[in-house]
Order: C-alpha cells, then sequence, then structure tokens
C-alpha cells in the first residue's frame, strides 16, 4: 500500500527559527498563540479546578461534528487522488521517503505538538494543510488558491478573495515551525486551509494558500511572539512558579470553560475588566485604576480626559457606578423615545452557521391592526429542508411578501409602519444576501429594494436605539436586557448556539429535491425553535415598550454621576 507519486529526495537546508527557548517539559498546540494567556496558564496548571469549568453546550457539540464531517469529507476527497490499494503507507519522518501528501501525521518537538490534516510535499520539505468548517473566501480577487484535484499548483484567483481569518494563519504558522523543528519544512514558508461553504463548488474546492512570511505583515513573526510569550506563560504555570497571566474578561471569554472559574476572580477582586473591555483596560491601568471601585471613586475630570475607545467620553464613571448599584443600565437621556406606529412588526431570524436563513419569525401589534382587520400576533415563515436548499428562498419570499403587504396597507390607509429588530446586522446579512443567492424564486425581491427598505425610517433596531439613549455597563445581548422589561424565555437553554443544534435535530440529515418544503423530522423540536423564536419577537416587544413606557425607572446618568 503507496502513496500515488512519491519523491525520495530529502529537504534542503532549512531557515532558523526563534530563539530557542529555555527547556521545559511544557509543549503547546496549534490553538495556543492565538489563545487568552490565562486560559494557557489554567491548561497547563495541574492544579488549577478543572471540576469547575463549564459543560460543553449543544450548540458547540454540532459545531464540533459539523467540523468532523467536513474534515472526514475533505480527507476522503484527497485520499481519492493520492491513496494506492485502500490505505496511505506508513510515513517514518526520518526516512527517505518523501510521499507527496501525508494523512493527519502527529508531530512533537521540544516545545510544540500539532497534528495537521495534511503534508503537502513542495519539493525541497513540507508545507501544512488544515481543514476548517468555515468561510475561508469571499467573491472577489487576488486570493492565491489552488483547486483541491491539483493541490500543489497555486494561483491568484480572479474569482476568490481571501477572508481574513487569524486563527488559520496562526495556526498554519504553529504546523510550519514545528516542520522546522523537525527539520521538514519547506523553505517557502507557506500553509494552506480548506474551508467549507460559498457559492458554487464552494470553498471546499479549493486550498486557500496564506504566505507566512510577507515583509512588514508576517504571520510567522507575529505567531513566534506570541508563541514564546504562551509557552513562558504555560511554563511558569506547570512549574507552580507565580502567575505570568491573570484573569482579565475578554471576547474570548463568552465561549471559554474557564470562564466559570475567571469570573469568580473577577467578581471577587471587582476587577476594572468587568465594565471596560480590550484596549481600555491597559489605559485604565495606567491611570492607576485597577478595580470597578476605583473608577466609581475616580475625580470626574480625570475620567472624561481618559482615552478611552470602548465608551464615550466621561462615561466611564457612570459605567462603574452603574455595575455597583446593580443597574443593567442608566438613561442617557432624560426622555426615552422609540419610534412608533400604527402598524408594529418585530421580526427575528434563525439561521444555521454559513448555510443560510431558514426561518423569519414576525409578531404583529399596533392600533391599526383592529383597524384593518388583520390577524395579531406571531407568524414565521421556515423551510425545513436541510441547508443550503433553495426552499430557504421560499420562506424568504414569503416573509417579504407579508411585510411589503404590511407596508402597503399602512400607507394605502394614511397608516404608519415599523419593523423592529434587535441587531439589524445579523437580519440584513441575511435580508441582502438571500435575493443574491436565489433569485430566480417566485417572489424574490430586488436587492435594491431590500437596501432602500434597510435605509429607511421603517427599519429600526432596538440594539441601536439602546446605545444611543442608555449606558450599559454590562452585556448588551437581547437575553440579559429583556428581564428588565419582565420578559423570560419559555426554554430553560435559549440561545442562538443551541438553536443550531435544535434544527439539526429538527431537519436531519436528509437530501431532499428542491421542488418544495418537507415536513421536518422531528416536530417536537421543530416546536421548540418555532417557540424559541417567538419568544426572541416577544422579548424584542417587550424591551421597546418597556423603553417608551417604564424606562424612568432607571436613574439618568446624571443623576448616578452627581451621587455621592
Amino acid at each position: 500500500m503507496t502513496l500515488a507519486g512519491s519523491s525520495a529526495t530529502g529537504p534542503a537546508d532549512l531557515r532558523p527559527g526563534p530563539p530557542a527557548t529555555p527547556s521545559t517539559s511544557v509543549r503547546l498546540g496549534p490553538a495556543a498563540a492565538g489563545r487568552c494567556r490565562r486560559r494557557v496558564h489554567l491548561d497547563a496548571d495541574p492544579d488549577a479546578p478543572r471540576a469547575e469549568r463549564s459543560a460543553v453546550d449543544d450548540g458547540l457539540k454540532l459545531r464540533l461534528t459539523d467540523g468532523a464531517n467536513h474534515r472526514s469529507a475533505v480527507l476522503s476527497r484527497f485520499a481519492a487522488q493520492f491513496v494506492v490499494d485502500g490505505q496511505p503507507a506508513p510515513w517514518d519522518p526520518a526516512g527517505a521517503e518523501r510521499p507527496l501528501v501525508v494523512f493527519e501525521p502527529s508531530l512533537r518537538s521540544s516545545t510544540r505538538f500539532g497534528t495537521p490534516d495534511l503534508l503537502l510535499w513542495a519539493g525541497d520539505g513540507y508545507q501544512p494543510l488544515i481543514i476548517r468548517s468555515h468561510r475561508t473566501c469571499d467573491p472577489g480577487a487576488g486570493a492565491l488558491t489552488s483547486p483541491i484535484h491539483r493541490p500543489l499548483e497555486p494561483a491568484v484567483d480572479p474569482t476568490r478573495k481571501a477572508r481574513a481569518h487569524a486563527a488559520d494563519a496562526l495556526a498554519l504558522a504553529h504546523h510550519y515551525r514545528l516542520l522546522v523543528d523537525l527539520g521538514l519544512a519547506s523553505a517557502t514558508a507557506r500553509g494552506a486551509v480548506v474551508g467549507s461553504g460559498g457559492p458554487g463548488a464552494g470553498d471546499a474546492g479549493v486550498l486557500l494558500w496564506h504566505q507566512l512570511d510577507l515583509p512588514g505583515g508576517s504571520v510567522l513573526a507575529d505567531y513566534d511572539r506570541r508563541f514564546a510569550d504562551r509557552l513562558a506563560v504555560a511554563g511558569a504555570a506547570a512549574a507552580g512558579r507565580p502567575a505570568l497571566a491573570l484573569a482579565s474578561r475578554i471576547g474570548e471569554c463568552r465561549r471559554c470553560s474557564w470562564w466559570p472559574v475567571c469570573s469568580a476572580d473577577l467578581l471577587a477582586a471587582r476587577d476594572i475588566s468587568l465594565v471596560a473591555a480590550g484596549g481600555d483596560v491597559d489605559v485604565l491601568h495606567q491611570a492607576g485604576v485597577r478595580t470597578v471601585d476605583d473608577l466609581a471613586r475616580l475625580d470626574p475630570a480625570i475620567a472624561a480626559g481618559l482615552p478611552l475607545t470602548g465608551a464615550a467620553p466621561g462615561t466611564a464613571r457612570v459605567r462603574a457606578r452603574a455595575w455597583l448599584a446593580g443597574l443593567p443600565l442608566v438613561r442617557k437621556v432624560r426622555e426615552v423615545s422609540v419610534r412608533r406606529a400604527d402598524l408594529e412588526l418585530d421580526v427575528d431570524m434563525e439561521s444555521f452557521l454559513e448555510d443560510g436563513a431558514y426561518l423569519w419569525g414576525t409578531y404583529l401589534t399596533g392600533p391599526g391592526v383592529e383597524t384593518l382587520g388583520l390577524e395579531p400576533g406571531y407568524r414565521g415563515f421556515v423551510s425545513w429542508n436541510p441547508l443550503p436548499d433553495r426552499d430557504e428562498g421560499r420562506a424568504f419570499a414569503e416573509f417579504w411578501s407579508y411585510l411589503t403587504r404590511l407596508r402597503s396597507l399602512a400607507a394605502a390607509n394614511g397608516l404608519t409602519f415599523a419593523a423592529y429588530c434587535y441587531s439589524r446586522s445579523a437580519e440584513e446579512r441575511w435580508l441582502r444576501s438571500t435575493p443574491i443567492r436565489y433569485p430566480d424564486v417566485p417572489g424574490m425581491p430586488r436587492v435594491a429594494e431590500i437596501s432602500a427598505f434597510c435605509a429607511s425610517d421603517q427599519w429600526i433596531d432596538i440594539y441601536q436605539e439602546i446605545r444611543d439613549q442608555f449606558i450599559v455597563p454590562g452585556s448588551m445581548k437581547l437575553k440579559a436586557l429583556a428581564p428588565l422589561a419582565g420578559f423570560h424565555w419559555r426554554d430553560p437553554e435559549p440561545g442562538g448556539e443551541n438553536s443550531m443544534a435544535w434544527y439539526r435535530e429538527a431537519v436531519g440529515t436528509r437530501s431532499v429535491p428542491s421542488d418544495g418544503p418537507v415536513d421536518p423530522v422531528d416536530r417536537a423540536m421543530a416546536t421548540r425553535i418555532l417557540q424559541y423564536n417567538e419568544d426572541d419577537v416577544l422579548a424584542t416587544l417587550a424591551l421597546r415598550r418597556w423603553m417608551t413606557d417604564r424606562s424612568t425607572d432607571v436613574p439618568t446618568a446624571a443623576e448616578l454621576d452627581a451621587d455621592e
């Protein structure tokens, strides 16, 4: 059993890697360089309280399963081309044979370990390839790609531009450095990613190549700095020395299993990162502000003069005071105003990864409903055909027809209309892209029609209204703020990540004809999704009503800031 096409030529002399690291028993994998420093510490600390970590939720399990299935499918495509007699030949890194393709090698050096999905022989050594279950390209030009059936022939692609995925680039740099450590790397510092999704044959049909040592933007240089730092952090943790990384809240915390541990530490310390994020934490540290209490007591003139980017000038102290008072938000203005209308339609969309939006949920209210004899309440426009599928376009076209009919009825009868969402970027992604993907579906609107609606005063983002009229010291998520209006989801585990797992159970993995809708496989799970979506639109409705009717229950920023 041998691999088709091999070379007996050994690797050429290689450029040196980063400076030698002091002897340590710690080895880090391909995710470490891009990972939170505190997470690296906890992963390496033998005494870290692992039992307190959060469990993997259904959404993450789904992503992991989909990723594994995608990886298996791509590897099968490579095996069909490069494997002879059914199985790849055993690969000996120290041997003379150099197969053109090496499948899933387990590699270890003194400081690194990793299993790239493939190694590709470049004539003077190997280049790594990784498989990811996300989009890697967008329509455009300039990406360096090669077809999956000719992986070693990269060329500038006139139809694709590369998407920025820093984690992919760092993972490739890690595997390349690991190959350098082992004397197996090509002198051309390059690696490839096979993604998923995208139009036509999709990203799964091409390799996107990353040049790792471009002058002025070297991924390797960035990786080397990050890796040396993370290795020092992990080494200190493993040896029981003083920690080089302490907890601080960042974006990565949302999906980190260590968050229960770190959040308890942050709350106990009343750490400033609980109300500030990103570079603002460093700015506050330089000003001697370490805790929320420090910021709440800071002189107002000094607080207003801090060069913060995550908070408007002068609001940082108010955020701290609101957090200490247990207030989820504080009014910037005395009178909160949200545009109301005779016909009001709350809208929420459910999508599945990169594959499309399968459900558009609406809830109709307003004094004009009775006037026009319309049916109020929830209405969902859904496709249970596994995505991507043309039936998604049918569901969207029906949703758009309903929305357009309401707008026309209001205009014809001298009434006003408004549609509401929470964080418009999610809805607008699929509002704008669905007509492009399914232009021939009956009733599909033109892109210009969608753009005109999104730019009109009839399309109102409650998330933006809150940003404009309130100071929010904590989470801006709908599920964090809707309880303020007395709203609670019926499902015990509401969340977008979990809803994707429910969707997969509802539709299964069937292949269905694209000539119309089909019924869900799991009706109970489909009902769960529809109820969850209905609660999302009801939450938006409850929150905007609270804003106009009862938001005087919370103080203004001026009142809170003046309260000594």
